[in-house]
């Protein structure tokens, strides 16, 4: 998990010259967490909670520069949704950094509303999806 933690830090905190330990939070301890590996190397990584019963959210989703576009990224994505169908999540949402909006809209995912900015300088859009079929009779 040291590689796991290190990898999520050096994608997503790093960047934008945030300390070691901002990649961690209070949820950590009960999420669900995946990663894939390439070898010894962390080249993907996401994180799975839930807010209820019914609504999982992801968080901390990262990719290597390198292996973005290789289908990795979507490998993650859609064993977190697995987790999250098994464990009984009608729906799954999450805050997609505006560079990621199109990986995640090919990925079945709809903007629902403006998030945050990050750091000043990174746009968030809040995207959900649902994990379960409704069916009308």
């Amino acid at each position: 998990m040291r590689d796991y933690y290190f990898f999520r830090w050096w994608v997503l905190r790093r960047p934008w010259h945030q300390p070691l330990g901002s990649e961690r939070d209070d949820l950590d301890e009960k999420a669900i967490h995946v990663m894939a590996v390439s070898g010894k190397d962390v080249i993907a990584c996401g994180r799975l909670h839930f807010n209820s019963r019914a609504e999982a959210q992801f968080r901390y989703m990262g990719v290597h520069k390198d292996m973005r576009g290789k289908g990795v990224g979507r490998a993650v994505l859609t064993r977190l949704e697995g987790e999250a169908r098994k464990r009984g999540a009608h729906y799954c949402w999450f805050n997609a950094r505006e560079g990621a909006v199109p990986f995640y809209e090919i990925c079945g995912y709809s903007i629902f509303e403006p998030s945050y900015i990050l750091y000043k300088v990174i746009p968030h859009w809040k995207m959900m999806k649902e994990l379960r079929l409704k069916v009308f009779i």
